[in-house]
């Protein structure tokens, strides 16, 4: 079908999308977080078949997409302007902009392109940006002993940070 291996190219998929449970990769341009990059081809070393070439041009071609990214090692389905709510990652300061890299579906209403097990990054380009670290709820943690009357509560919060995905673009291709 293609001359990559790395991608099973277009299924039909349903029309509705849901928000799963959170998905460790993401590449920013602050030198701590680098160590969390995917290691692919250049999009300019690959030699696309023409045949992927005109799949690739008709997910373009739609008006909305969707990916399923990996970040801290569990999975989204994000579409561009969602929020996603996440553990805390220490490093990130507000309004730093993230490249989000390990993607293993990308597509849209009528086309979908899935990874084995990543889309190749040359493909698309998706960008996050931190607008917050909330915490969240408080929980309470009640430690009793047993025949004893003592017993020691203690308050526990998450941390969490927010990402608004401000940008998903399928890239154009050449033969």
């Amino acid at each position: 079908m293609s001359s990559v291996g790395a991608c099973r190219l277009f299924t039909r998929v349903a029309a509705s999308f849901t928000l799963r449970a959170p998905v460790r990769g993401f590449q920013t341009t602050r030198a701590s977080l680098q160590e969390i990059t995917t290691a692919t081809a250049s999009p300019a070393a690959t030699k696309w078949s023409p045949q992927t070439v005109e799949l690739v041009n008709r997910l373009r071609d739609q008006q909305k997409y969707y990916a399923t990214v990996i970040i801290k090692g569990r999975p989204f389905t994000v579409t561009q302007n969602d929020i996603v709510v996440m553990d805390r990652i220490k490093d990130l300061e507000l309004g730093d902009s993230l490249a989000l890299n390990q993607v293993t579906e990308l597509g849209s209403r009528d086309y979908t392109i899935k990874g084995q097990p990543f889309v190749n990054p040359g493909m698309f380009k998706i960008e996050a940006t931190v607008i917050e670290h909330p915490d969240g709820k408080q929980f309470t943690v009640t430690k009793k002993k047993q025949r004893t009357a003592g017993q020691k509560t203690t308050f526990h919060r998450n941390h969490h940070t927010m990402l608004r995905i401000s940008l998903i673009d399928v890239n154009s291709i050449k033969a």
